[in-house]
């Protein structure tokens, strides 16, 4: 047994460690992995749950957060009335 073995290094060659600007230039690079999207579910009381994200620069329709947030606002509304709750209603009145 080497004393590399004994001692629990690891022998060879070592992967190289990427640098913190490589990191980030690779995060730039993957670019459109990210896009906007609705998902449905059902939680246990068999009620659906919705999420929606709407990502600028998606398309080049919406550019701001402001833009986002209103257009992610209304796909809520549209769906959120589609799927009712159990009770009937279409989710929490706001007070």
């Amino acid at each position: 047994m080497t004393r590399a073995q004994a001692t629990g290094h690891r022998t060879g060659n070592a992967p190289k460690r990427l640098s913190l600007s490589e990191i980030v230039e690779l995060l730039l690079a993957r670019g459109g992995g990210e896009h906007s999207s609705v998902t449905l579910s059902r939680n246990a009381k068999g009620e659906t749950q919705i999420e929606v994200t709407v990502r600028t620069g998606d398309t080049g329709e919406i550019t701001t957060a402001t833009q986002a947030s209103h257009e992610a606002q209304t796909i809520y509304d549209q769906l959120r009335s589609k799927y009712v709750m159990g009770n009937g209603t279409t989710g929490a009145v706001a007070s």
